[in-house]
């Protein structure tokens, strides 16, 4: 590593403030850049906004101890190296935190040349893990999130996953439905990476036959099968020094898991048919839409290479549980199909948003794009109404296990018919004005179109 420690960030936590300031002190005339925190709850506050590579705090505070922000860093997922510091010579609390993740630990009262190279050594086993540490530790986590659109809690917590796991160099398995976006998050994280300049390389794994994907991940030699006329050099060698994505790594055979098991653990492969060995350095995202786990269990998916695909992981959740996110991604898919088809199309009106937010999008992103694709391409006008959405979208606004069809509420037809008469009175009163008509029922406007949608309800008073 080299001597410079000028970026190199040190989270300093300490309830006594003579101790903090000595240790900034002497920290900072070795280079590296201090900020202190005087509680276990600010340092716990400050690593939940920020990435700090190294955290050095003292065991024993007041209401959240050094353990306990210990613990919250391990959480994160950051990675980042953790010193506690132990009063009164206590082994005990040295031994603890070892066995709770600690890098090291040091002995108050500490001596100035031991702190150093207890320091020193956690700025090496950083950079041996993370790379260059000088280039990882910036002031706020701050990623590009290209293509992921959405401000929800959720989507929250994926950038702050998808920041950290960019600073690491290990690998990420990405885990979500069809369509919420896996491919964009791999992207996003290389983009954001290191290995940012080199290839990415993305692989379908559920969409070619045994042979043909073996072949294809990890080339072949002229003559290794019938139609192979020439060398071939693999996808993963294609992506060496970069990020291969493996999509749908769940689809896999045991033989070709038990070959890319290889290609993580000894950083090398064979091309089909050849004995030649050779090194690739190549940082794998694999993502799936399969309870892996639960293969892994049935002796479908090996055990060892779920846990190295494992090292960092990303749920990402399906439309319907971020709903809060639709009319971003509305806007987002409106302007890119408004420019496309050069058509004035600027919004969607209330009960077409309405609409839409009542789906539940079984194909999540995807199908939401295709949606807005169609609408866009169909209409004569500036404003996309409910007519406009795909049939689909409209006569389904809840999934078949809650239709009308499949519903086993024990609600008896009189019942249905008493609330689908009710709905139309109250509609009529208010002249099919459908927020009246959702206030006076006491109910919002998406519920009142799944209501009318299962009932048959025309709300244009038709």
């Amino acid at each position: 590593m080299s001597d410079d420690h000028s970026k190199i960030r040190i989270l300093v936590v300490d309830d006594d403030e003579v101790t903090r300031k000595l240790l900034r002190e002497v920290l900072e005339r070795e280079g590296y850049r201090v900020q202190l925190a005087a509680s276990g709850e600010e340092a716990v506050r400050m690593i939940r906004r920020e990435m700090f590579p190294i955290i050095l705090s003292d065991i024993r505070m007041f209401e959240l101890d050094g353990m306990a922000v210990l613990r919250e860093a391990k959480k994160t997922g950051a990675g980042s190296v953790s010193i506690l510091m132990t009063g009164f010579g206590s082994m005990e609390g040295a031994i603890e935190a070892i066995q709770e993740g600690a890098f090291d630990y040091v002995s108050k009262p500490f001596k100035i040349d031991n702190l150093k190279a207890v320091i020193s050594r956690a700025a090496k086993h950083w950079e041996s893990i993370h790379g260059d540490i000088s280039a990882a530790s910036p002031q706020r986590i701050e990623v590009s999130t290209k293509g992921l659109i959405g401000k929800s809690p959720t989507m929250l917590e994926v950038y702050k996953t998808l920041a950290r796991a960019a600073l690491s160099m290990s690998n990420v398995l990405v885990i979500g439905e069809s369509g919420t976006g896996k491919e964009l998050v791999a992207k996003a994280i290389h983009e954001n990476s290191q290995k940012r300049s080199k290839n990415f390389v993305a692989v379908n794994c559920g969409a070619l036959a045994e042979t043909l994907l073996e072949s294809e991940l990890f080339g072949h030699v002229k003559g290794s099968f019938t139609g192979a006329l020439s060398d071939k050099k693999g996808l993963i060698e294609e992506a060496n020094g970069g990020t291969l994505f493996l999509d749908e790594i769940g689809d896999i055979t045991p033989a070709l898991q038990i070959k890319l098991l290889r290609v993580l653990q000894e950083n090398e492969l064979k091309p089909v048919g050849s004995s030649e060995t050779r090194k690739v350095d190549v940082r794998v995202i694999a993502a799936t839409h399969r309870d892996l786990e639960l293969l892994v269990r049935t002796g479908k998916f090996r055990e060892d290479l779920y846990y190295r695909l494992k090292v960092i992981s990303i749920e990402l959740p399906p439309l319907r549980e971020r709903i809060e996110d639709l009319p971003d991604l509305v806007g987002h898919f409106l302007a890119k199909f408004a420019g496309k088809n050069k058509k004035p199309v600027s919004h969607v009106s209330d009960d077409g948003m309405a609409l839409l937010k009542s789906y539940a999008w079984p194909g999540n992103i995807r199908e939401l794009e295709h949606a807005i694709e169609r609408a866009v391409a169909m209409t004569n006008t500036s404003i996309l109404f409910p007519e406009d959405f795909p049939p689909e979208v409209i006569r389904g606004s809840l999934p078949a296990s809650e239709s009308a069809e499949g519903m086993s509420s024990g609600i008896s037809s009189s019942l249905e018919d008493m609330e689908r008469a009710h709905i139309i009175k109250v509609l009529q009163d208010v002249n099919f004005n459908k927020s009246r008509a959702s206030d006076v029922l006491g109910i919002d406007r998406a519920t009142l179109y799944r209501k009318a949608q299962r009932y048959g309800i025309d709300l244009r008073g038709k």
